[in-house]
């Protein structure tokens, strides 16, 4: 018998979204000429943990990462084009009926729950944890203070997400955590670890 899972936390992009983030910037370079290198590196530098902690305004982020700012997009339209639903939308309705589940994710609340409802799978979410409202953003070890309280193990949280420092963040603190990646069958994984879970009273 494997691990009891008490707890199953899954990351929004690249898991319930798709991972547009980085082409967004691709996108941001294509259309205002620049190397996407150089897009991408202002964002890591000057942007990201500003814009993903809810330091900065949008239009300090936009002003920030898009120095030009090119009026004529609409950069936020341009962003929501662009999503559509991730690998793990499928299950979610099927998931919640075995375990609780929650999403920790490092972005901006007022941009992701909308987008959650557009989509259809914000009640799916028990607990919806962002960067902006927890003040800190994976991997820093404090992002995941949240998922172990005081009467909380690790070994029986499932961590999922597509970036791999942030899997071996979540490791680091004890909880059992699956790479995200298409070609490493990490949905079956998930199935066959909360198969074992107690069904939840409110599923």
């Amino acid at each position: 018998m494997g691990p009891r899972i008490d707890l199953l936390v899954l990351d929004a992009h690249g898991v319930v979204l798709n991972a547009y983030w980085p082409r967004f910037l691709r996108e941001i370079a294509r259309r205002t000429h620049e190397p996407a290198e150089a897009v991408q590196r202002r964002w890591h530098d000057h942007v990201r943990v500003d814009a993903w902690l809810g330091r900065i305004s949008d239009d300090e982020l936009w002003r920030r990462l898009i120095p030009d700012r090119h009026s004529s997009y609409d950069w936020q339209a341009i962003l929501e084009a662009g999503y559509t639903y991730g690998p793990a939308e499928p299950h979610l309705r099927q998931w919640r009926q075995c375990i609780p589940i929650w999403l920790l994710s490092n972005h901006r609340s007022h941009w992701l729950l909308p987008r959650l409802d557009r989509f259809g799978v914000l009640e799916c979410f028990e607990r919806i944890l962002v960067s902006d409202t927890i003040d800190a953003a994976k991997p820093e070890q404090e992002t995941f203070d949240a998922l172990l309280g005081p009467d909380s193990r690790g070994d029986r949280v499932l961590f999922v997400d597509d970036q791999a420092c942030n899997v071996a963040a979540a490791r680091r603190r004890g909880i059992i955590a699956l790479h995200a990646h298409a070609e490493n069958g990490w949905v079956a994984a998930v199935n066959g670890l909360i198969r074992t879970a107690p069904i939840t009273k409110n599923a």
